[in-house]
């Protein structure tokens, strides 16, 4: 199992050149060493990454072209059986390739040290060697070095962002989040902080819609009435009309449904979202609100508990490579507010603030905002691209939509 699922990670150009000094064909038995074969060769010969449906063609037509019918039906047989392999997560592929690393470093062991024990002169240099060797492979595969490249860097700059804001003046302003990035939304009550994510996430152009998948966890209001908002904020139909026009809304918001999931998590532990996350490995998750899940231990103080939150979910963001938005509560510093910045964030001094790659405050003046649709996006922190500013935009609250 392992052997093959090494050889569905190396199909991608980029792990293939990662790991290919790190381990030698000879560690894979019989038809699995042929067609790791086919991928070194496919890789030397062509740049991009191979697909699995390529990879019989590849090696019973244009690198083996004399296989029997009988070999060529066991390669695809051995190829189906890859295609059904889950592809695993970062630190599980990691662990694969340093599996097969170990092992195949104890086989050429066994093979010089039975050398040895045949009569062979004994130079345990090369042994030292073949560990040293090891060694090194496995500490450069644990601390990669960054790219030096200028395209290659900017390349990964723009995956970072992979996910574009379609609210206007955020795309135009910060351009967008990826994996490994933790936003937190804050605003006061009845502001607008739900609709804010679920516009982001939903609305034309949004996360969804450009094809991320979507994993919210909801421990704030029943998860069912987040749900019809995102219906409403993708259809443009309000609650009213979605009721009167069921089919419609139904056709409409079929779109995208199977990239959008909710679930309501009033119990849930912030060690649940991460083993959730482990299992679906979500392109973005939503917690609204972070403040309010739970986190396993005991601790004295409310600042130890949300610390240990945040810290949490940013280690998630990482380690899933998913982008994580946060919705979390403002002080009453920021009542009537339209400027307010990411120390008024309720309990702002427990280090949230710290942990976030963008802070974006929702700030709102009742005494101006009559009509109560103007919003201001106060992006306080900002390590994606450094934008710090206050740009305006309107909210459509019967559909949950941000907009210009």
């Amino acid at each position: 199992m392992i052997e093959k699922q090494a050889i569905k990670l190396m199909l991608s150009k980029k792990f293939y050149t990662q790991y290919k000094g790190v381990i030698s064909p000879t560690i894979f038995s019989g038809d699995i060493n042929s067609l790791f074969i086919t991928i070194q060769k496919a890789h030397e010969k062509y740049e991009d990454d191979i697909k699995v449906d390529e990879l019989y063609a590849l090696h019973t037509a244009i690198f083996n072209p004399a296989l029997t019918r009988a070999a060529k039906e066991k390669f695809s047989e051995l190829v189906e059986d890859i295609k059904e392999i889950q592809e695993p997560g970062k630190e599980i592929a990691r662990d694969i390739m340093r599996t097969l690393s170990d092992r195949d470093l104890a086989q050429r062991i066994a093979v010089e040290a039975t050398e040895i024990f045949n009569g062979k002169e004994a130079n345990f240099a090369d042994i030292t060697g073949m560990i040293d060797k090891h060694k090194k492979n496995v500490d450069e595969d644990k601390v990669p070095a960054v790219t030096n490249d200028v395209g290659e860097v900017l390349d990964l700059l723009d995956v970072t962002t992979k996910w574009k804001f379609n609210i206007p003046v955020l795309k135009e302003n910060v351009g967008g989040i990826g994996g490994g990035n933790l936003m937190i939304a804050f605003a006061r009550p009845e502001t607008g902080k739900t609709a804010f994510w679920v516009s982001l996430c939903t609305a034309p152009n949004g996360f969804a819609e450009q094809g991320a998948k979507i994993h919210a966890f909801i421990n704030e209001e029943p998860a069912i009435r987040t749900q019809i908002r995102a219906i409403s904020a993708y259809t443009g139909m309000t609650r009213q009309e979605i009721m009167f026009e069921k089919n419609v809304a139904q056709n409409v918001w079929g779109e995208i449904k199977d990239n959008l999931f909710m679930f309501d998590t009033v119990d849930w532990s912030i060690e649940d979202v991460d083993a959730h996350c482990e299992k679906n490995n979500p392109d973005i998750i939503v917690i609204d609100q972070l403040d309010k899940i739970n986190v396993t231990g005991t601790y004295a103080r409310t600042d130890e508990k949300l610390r240990k939150i945040y810290t949490s979910v940013r280690e998630i963001a990482k380690r899933r490579n998913c982008a994580v938005i946060a919705i979390s509560q403002a002080s009453a510093d920021a009542h009537n507010r339209n400027s307010i910045s990411f120390d008024m964030m309720e309990n702002s001094k427990t280090g949230k603030a710290a942990e976030a790659d963008l802070i974006i405050g929702i700030g709102r003046n009742a005494n101006t905002d009559f009509e109560n649709k103007i919003r201001t996006l106060c992006v306080s922190k900002n390590k994606i691209n450094g934008y710090h500013g206050e740009p305006v935009c309107t909210i459509r609250r019967s559909i949950s939509r941000y907009e210009v």
